[in-house]
């Protein structure tokens, strides 16, 4: 396996700047063809949960997301497991890992986008390619939510009082346009 040079793209999230993911994996299986005429990528799952305030009075919720998303070009499904969401909305956020499980390690970068209120969900990822020649492949997904299905709870599972995912007709199967995707060859130096 080639070992690359991690990349690091800053986002400003509040008053800080965070670096995304330094993960690498050489993938034989995707072609410049294959990334760059694929229409969609697919969302495969979306829970959202609120999660009660520790406090004893109330406090502030919190809000994680199990998110999966379909690459086509790679076949790969990226699953973001009870990542913490951030509630600004129309921000485009870090994927940071959640607590029971790491990020996809196939991902140079993750980015996410929700706004609730539009109904707006987007991803963006980079990922390598490999073969004879590694590729850095950099795509923006971004799809319309149907109105979410959202269910009250007791707080008894984990502080959750909240659930909200996709109506059935659509679950597992929720198209997000390619808005953009570009690619370049990874340089040698970079090995």
């Amino acid at each position: 396996m080639k070992i690359l040079a991690p990349l690091v793209l800053f986002t400003l999230q509040g008053a800080l700047a965070s670096p995304t993911l330094q993960h690498s994996k050489a993938l034989p299986s995707c072609t410049i063809a294959t990334a760059t005429t694929t229409p969609n990528f697919i969302l495969r799952e979306y829970l959202l949960e609120t999660i009660a305030g520790t406090n004893g009075s109330g406090g502030a919720q919190t809000l994680r997301g199990t998110l999966a998303v379909e690459n086509p070009a790679t076949g790969e499904i990226y699953r973001l497991y009870r990542i913490p969401i951030s509630v600004g909305g129309g921000v485009w956020s870090v994927c940071r890992p959640g607590q029971d499980a790491p990020l996809p390690k196939e991902l140079e970068v993750c980015q996410y986008l929700i706004e609730r209120r539009s109904r707006r969900i987007g991803f963006r990822f980079k990922w390598v390619c490999g073969g004879d020649e590694e590729i850095l492949f950099d795509a923006t997904v971004i799809g319309e939510l149907p109105e979410e299905v959202c269910v009250a709870k007791d707080g008894a599972e984990g502080g959750v009082v909240q659930t909200c995912t996709l109506p059935a007709s659509v679950e597992g199967s929720l198209l997000l346009p390619v808005e953009n995707i570009s690619w370049e060859k990874v340089s040698a130096a970079g090995k």
